[in-house]
């Protein structure tokens, strides 16, 4: 058969063959620029920093061992008792008897015997 008898025929599919030379070459050049990069990078902020701060980095203030600084507090939480004193204290004054307003007559009672009262119908 001639070229003409086929008509409007595509021509043959190529192979498909993927340049993976040039693929790894890419890849090692990029490797080798991010390295080159963070390495200048690195060595550009200790030179800005030994050209900000020359004597070196600032002495730990007086104030740096203590457990609270002015209102703030500088313990980790996992080291701090705040959280187990307030919610004893919380439970403790759930539990007893005492005054809100001695002036105006209002009292704190039990929780418990609070809510068997409400139970029972008992209003303020």
């Amino acid at each position: 058969m001639s070229e003409h008898e086929h008509g409007a025929a595509h021509p043959p599919a190529e192979e498909d063959v993927l340049p993976s030379g040039q693929i790894y070459l890419v890849g090692v050049i990029a490797l080798v620029v991010f390295f080159v990069g963070s390495v200048a990078a690195g060595v550009g902020m200790k030179a800005i920093q030994r050209q900000q701060n020359p004597e070196g980095p600032a002495l730990v203030p007086h104030e740096g061992g203590q457990g609270k600084i002015g209102i703030v507090e500088q313990r980790l939480f996992e080291h701090s008792n705040m959280g187990p004193t307030w919610r004893e204290a919380a439970h403790q004054r759930l539990d007893s008897f005492g005054w809100v307003d001695r002036e105006k007559g209002i009292v704190h009672i039990p929780i418990d015997r609070a809510m068997d009262m409400v139970e029972k119908g008992a209003h303020p």
